[in-house]
């Protein structure tokens, strides 16, 4: 194994934890654009059911 392969108690996981990409902002932040757009497709998913 060289040594971009991953060790041998993850062999499923390609990085290691300090090479793993994040994300920018913080999980608040993440959870709220989640939140909101699923309500807002719940939304449109109610209006198109009940009008057309």
């Amino acid at each position: 194994m060289g040594n971009s392969d991953p060790g041998p108690n993850e062999p499923l996981s390609p990085y290691f934890p300090s090479d793993a990409p994040s994300l920018p902002g913080n999980g608040r932040r993440w959870f709220a654009i989640l939140l909101s757009a699923m309500i807002l497709s719940g939304a449109i998913y109610a209006f198109a059911t009940a009008f057309l």
